[in-house]
């Protein structure tokens, strides 16, 4: 059975690579969506927090990676001693950390928003690194796509049940992981021999291991132990695994337009588990980005594929 599905994913991904790549942004995207919720229904602090989803996301991955992957495995290990592999391994590590310490300094649409500037750190970087270039209707697309993000975070400081910290600094940790984002997607699609899903584990136990750190002893313990499942053992490692294949058969610009999901249906999950509930703004925000989106995906996926 499993080689049944194996053969049909591989020949899928062969005749349709954009397609292929685009479904699995979208499968890794709805997946993370109530993360940050989750995050926030575990009552912990950042570092704990930290420590937990790194630890169970890592180790998670390597099993999957290890027993479950079809790969060379020996080939992908070899390839994390290069300088792109431990590119993408601390830049892993970091994502995990900035990110942590964002949503436990600020509101969430606050660092979603920030993350949503990751389409222009990637078609920045792919242009550097993979010589694509966007086409003038591609950076248009782009700004009116952080227009609407803006009109979504607008009425940002008007959410309830948030952490009192510094609006300025959680935009700035959402920012980091929106460039090591970018970069990693970026790094997974010019060097296709890297162990993405295995870089992706060490890098989330490094940063796993600097929240145990910082954690003391009996703040460990005092997470509901569903939310800890959720987040670190279905919720990260499939959509990570999900989303740092994808640029190897779409660009990672188009891989970051649709991380803007997120930002869109993220905010929804915390309305109904905390009560940060959107305005009329808000969702009028979102809808334009919706729009965007499938206007661009349709328009760069579709057009030329056979």
């Amino acid at each position: 059975m499993l080689k049944t599905i194996s053969f049909f994913i591989r020949n899928y991904a062969a005749s349709y690579p954009k397609r292929f790549g685009t479904l699995l942004a979208l499968i890794g995207v709805l997946f993370l969506t109530p993360d940050t919720m989750i995050m926030r229904l575990s009552y912990l602090d950042r570092w704990p927090l930290m420590g937990w989803r790194g630890v169970l996301m890592g180790l998670t991955l390597l099993i999957i990676w290890r027993y479950f992957w079809v790969s060379n495995k020996k080939k992908e290990w070899h390839s994390l001693r290069s300088i792109p592999g431990l590119v993408v391994i601390f830049s892993f590590g970091i994502n995990s950390i900035t990110f942590t310490l964002g949503i436990q300094e600020t509101s969430v649409m606050v660092v979603l928003t920030a993350l949503a500037t990751m389409p222009i750190f990637a078609a920045i970087l792919s242009t550097i690194f993979m010589g694509e270039s966007q086409g003038l209707l591609g950076w248009i697309t782009i700004i009116f796509a952080m227009i609407g993000v803006a009109v979504v975070v607008g009425d940002g400081p008007n959410a309830t049940g948030h952490p009192n910290g510094s609006t300025a600094l959680g935009a700035l940790y959402g920012a980091i992981t929106a460039f090591g984002l970018a970069l990693t997607f970026t790094m997974a699609r010019k060097y296709k021999e890297l162990g993405i899903v295995p870089a992706a584990a060490l890098g989330s136990l490094l940063s796993g291991c600097i929240g145990f750190y910082f954690s003391s002893y009996e703040d460990l313990f005092t997470a509901p132990v569903w939310s800890l499942v959720a987040m670190g053992v279905i919720i990260l490692p499939i959509s990570f695994a999900c989303l740092s294949i994808a640029p190897r058969y779409t660009s990672s610009a188009i891989v970051s337009l649709i991380m803007l999901l997120e930002m869109v249906i993220g905010p929804f999950w915390v309305w109904l588990g905390i009560g940060e509930k959107p305005t009329n703004t808000m969702i009028s925000g979102a809808l334009m980005v919706l729009i965007i989106l499938i206007f661009h995906i349709f328009r760069t996926q579709f057009k030329s594929e056979h």
